[in-house]
């Protein structure tokens, strides 16, 4: 759910930035560019908590990942007899 509340922060700045960029009179694929830029570097300075607690979370589920395939390939071996030792 952090990674979703981030992703989401994230977005509405940079929707934020590019309303600003065509109240200004910019209309163009230069406005998108620079939005994003500038959507980047104020999510940057302005969200460092939840950039650490996103990042926390999808460390977690990786992680999770990673066991279960781990958990997995262990399983697969004491199936066959054990590691191939030609490896």
């Amino acid at each position: 759910m952090k990674v979703f509340v981030y992703w989401a922060a994230r977005t509405a700045i940079f929707v934020a930035v590019l309303a600003a960029l065509w109240l200004v009179g910019w209309f163009d694929v230069i406005a998108v560019i620079a939005a994003f830029v500038l959507a980047w570097l104020i999510s940057y300075l302005a969200l460092p908590g939840m950039r650490l607690a996103a990042q926390e979370q999808m460390a977690s589920v990786i992680e999770r990942s990673q066991r279960g395939l781990r958990e997995a390939d262990d399983e697969e071996d004491a199936e066959i007899g054990g590691v191939d030792e030609s490896r």
